[in-house]
């Protein structure tokens, strides 16, 4: 019985230190307002749902998956993988997505 318990102690111990290193916890803030006028410049009647995945940032360069949706339909979304530049003043630019 002893046995068991710690078996599966250290299985929940392995689960949760799995679950909290997955997490970002990177402000997206500045992300989605360049998320924000990438829409708006582009014409596109979209908004954020959700943000999938991200950001994850390695020098000037980063990535976020987020599910986009119509502005004001809603409705089904799609995932969208965008790319950013970091700028001189330190806002990032969206410069492409996937």
């Amino acid at each position: 019985m002893i046995r068991r318990c710690r078996v599966v102690g250290s299985l929940v111990a392995a689960l949760a230190i799995g679950c909290s290193a997955s997490t970002s916890t990177t402000d997206d803030t500045a992300f989605r307002a360049a998320i924000g006028q990438y829409l708006l410049a582009n014409n596109m009647a979209m908004k954020i749902k959700e943000v999938k995945e991200g950001p994850t940032i390695s020098g000037d360069a980063a990535t976020l998956k987020a599910s986009m949706t119509h502005e004001k339909l809603g409705g089904p979304s799609v995932t969208w993988e965008f790319h950013f530049t970091k700028q001189s003043d330190g806002s990032w630019e969206v410069i492409r997505r996937d």
